[in-house]
């Protein structure tokens, strides 16, 4: 099983991983901002949990993850859509913890944790919009008639769950991610005709795919924070101390004194996750407290893809794949932060 559209870390997670290590603690956001990112690396671990069930799918099919789809003068999203010859498949995965108890007569999940108590919005009602979404999405493609089937996965093993018999809504659409594999082969055998030939289930998933938009907001305008509130300065990748000093052509933590040539890189990376793709030798100096105008110039045009201007109205142009490696620092510096955390405990 391959997932045809799968990226390690959404862009909007790295901006709000960035935005984290950039906000003053005593920020009025700030946590607001640590149980968004918590929740989101949370929900991002739960995702990567089907991933081992849906190599066992036992028929041709396709995976798409995270598809972001327009639809009536908005965007709906799917975890996981899974397309078959059959029918078509909406995951969605849901990370919680602790006791649940679904409430079919508000339409209400209700977590009870550490004697406090939790309301959330029914992800059965949400899965089932997805459907009814993705389904009026694909007619104006002409593509009519595809059964599409729906499921809540619970992927934290330690959640109980609190269903009652009798509520049909929730008991028969809330599964277990060890509930998959057998989901597979009860859906297989529900649908005994083909719709899609391999060919066309292959196109679909093209179609899909060319029409996905990756959500990629203005974090900072998301968040509620302003430009001028964010921490300025170069991050030590061995400490977190934010504010490495230029000495010698070399960055220097004043915290442990790690030093560093290239610590800057994940500096204009920040940058480009937090303000935008184009920098002047002004924003640069700004953002890292660098004093060179040289010096900021050469490592400008060493890290940019791309420079228009003279002089001072000189753009440099960052580019960087949200697909690759270049924001693995941004998960040393969560870990980083943690043992700060736990040492200060």
């Amino acid at each position: 099983m391959s997932i045809d559209k799968k990226s390690s870390i959404p862009p909007h997670i790295l901006k709000l991983q960035a935005l984290y290590h950039r906000l003053p603690l005593n920020h009025s956001r700030y946590p607001h901002v640590e149980k968004r990112i918590k929740n989101e690396l949370a929900g991002l671990y739960g995702e990567s949990r089907l991933y081992y069930p849906l190599s066992k799918f036992p028929t041709p099919h396709k995976v798409l993850q995270n598809t972001r789809l327009y639809l009536h003068s908005s965007y709906f999203q799917i975890d996981f859509l899974i397309i078959t010859p059959k029918f078509l498949l909406i995951l969605e995965s849901k990370y919680y913890s602790d006791d649940l108890m679904f409430d079919d007569t508000v339409h209400q999940v209700i977590q009870k944790k550490d004697q406090q108590i939790r309301v959330f919005d029914d992800p059965v009602l949400q899965a089932e919009e997805q459907a009814y979404q993705l389904t009026m999405w694909l007619e104006k493609l002409g593509y009519s008639n595809l059964p599409i089937e729906y499921y809540v996965v619970m992927t934290n093993s330690q959640t109980r769950l609190r269903i009652d018999p009798t509520n049909n809504h929730h008991a028969e659409k809330v599964i277990s991610l060890q509930r998959l594999p057998s989901l597979f082969r009860e859906l297989i055998k529900r649908y005994q005709q083909d719709t899609l030939t391999l060919n066309e289930m292959s196109n679909l998933t093209k179609t899909i795919s060319y029409h996905h938009q990756t959500y990629n907001p203005d974090i900072l305008k998301t968040m509620k924070v302003s430009e001028g509130d964010i921490l300025k300065g170069v991050i030590c990748m061995k400490c977190g101390t934010v504010g490495m000093k230029m000495y010698r052509l070399r960055w220097q933590c004043v915290t442990c004194d790690y030093r560093s040539r290239d610590a800057h890189e994940n500096t204009l990376k920040d940058y480009f996750l937090l303000i935008g793709p184009t920098i002047t030798n002004q924003n640069f100096r700004n953002f890292t407290s660098l004093k060179s105008g040289s010096t900021a110039k050469d490592m400008l045009n060493k890290a940019s893809s791309k420079v228009t201007g003279n002089t001072k109205s000189r753009q440099y142009q960052l580019s960087y794949n949200f697909d690759s490696e270049d924001f693995n620092y941004l998960s040393k510096l969560n870990t980083i932060k943690s043992k700060l955390k736990n040492e200060l405990q």
